[in-house]
């Protein structure tokens, strides 16, 4: 991977985790240099490699941010029981 991309990479879990969870739009705004594909492109791996979660929720992306030390799988109900407290 180059450097650029890795960059990106660290700029976007930068983002996801100083908020948490973030919808997908607002990330892409706080990214304008960056188009929709980029970011979903590099979302995608993140997510397949388990250094954040992706959810589909309506019309609507949310990331999740997981730690950055350990991929490990996520399930819904994971994610309900954080939202909730």
């Amino acid at each position: 991977m180059n450097s650029i991309m890795d960059q990106t990479e660290a700029k976007i879990l930068a983002v996801v985790e100083e908020h948490r969870h973030i919808l997908l739009e607002p990330l892409l705004a706080r990214l304008p240099e960056l188009t929709w594909n980029q970011v979903f492109t590099i979302v995608d791996s993140l997510s397949r490699r388990g250094l954040l979660c992706l959810w589909r929720r309506g019309f609507e992306y949310e990331l999740l941010a997981l730690s950055t030390t350990a991929p490990r799988q996520v399930h819904a109900s994971d994610y309900a029981l954080s939202r909730s407290s």
